[in-house]
């Protein structure tokens, strides 16, 4: 089963900085999530939120601001004086530090805007650039802008992320397996809520995985286990980790 760092190890350090990436790696983690956005003047960043409230120091939407303005804000003293002066990080630095680190699944999470396609594009070139066509998943709650990705780069695999329609599938007016078997989607990334063994086994038997998120309770570990669930997308992977050793 893959463990894999929700925006890095979020715990431990900002989330989406790289330091929260060499952290997740430092504990062994197989992967990471992140969140990729775009600026004003084309650049991708990392950051979960379209504001920057949230995560710094500084206001305003990401897609309205250079990435030299973004370069200004403090993106680390939310966190902890530790991280102070920590910088957003670019998906440039992601990804030289992903191939750096070894990490086996690198999972990038594209949201719904204006430029959805676009970014796809331009986050696929990146991928391209850096030859991590292998280990990355491209996973988006949009299922148009994952069959997208799938026409632009059919290596890249994609991952359906719900509970957008959550509430379908458990009133069994959506069949996830069925729609990620239409548009060729690779992975299910199902919210911990939407997960049963009878998925986990129509998934398998059509060659699609399944990787729930965000699981941060080490008592549903055995029960995935026994599943055969792929992966687990959590806040705590070095939590996560040892469980699996000592199963």
């Amino acid at each position: 089963m893959l463990v894999i760092a929700h925006r890095g190890a979020n715990k431990y350090a900002p989330q989406n900085t790289l330091e929260a990436f060499d952290i997740a790696l430092g504990q062994n983690a197989d992967g990471v999530e992140t969140d990729v956005r775009t600026t004003k003047d084309g650049h991708l960043v990392l950051c979960h939120n379209s504001s920057i409230k949230a995560t710094s120091d500084g206001r305003g939407k990401i897609n309205e601001k250079y990435l030299g303005e973004l370069f200004n804000y403090d993106f680390g003293s939310w966190f902890g004086s530790k991280f102070k002066n920590t910088s957003i990080a670019t998906f440039d630095d992601f990804l030289q530090r992903m191939k750096q680190g070894g990490a086996k699944l690198i999972d990038i999470e594209i949201k719904r805007d204006k430029l959805g396609k676009e970014t796809v594009e331009r986050i696929i070139s990146k991928i391209k650039e850096y030859n991590l066509e292998a280990e990355a998943l491209i996973s988006s709650f949009d299922g148009n802008l994952l069959s997208f990705s799938k026409r632009v780069c059919p290596e890249i695999r994609t991952g359906f992320l719900y509970p957008f329609f959550g509430t379908a599938v458990k009133n069994k007016l959506f069949d996830p397996v069925q729609n990620a078997l239409k548009n060729s989607f690779d992975f299910l990334l199902p919210h911990r809520s939407f997960i049963n063994e009878d998925l986990v086994k129509r998934a398998h038997a059509k060659d699609i995985k399944v990787m729930p998120w965000t699981v941060n309770d080490i008592s549903l570990i055995n029960k995935y286990s026994q599943w055969g669930v792929d992966g687990v997308i959590t806040d705590y992977p070095d939590i996560m980790i040892h469980k699996l050793e000592i199963l």
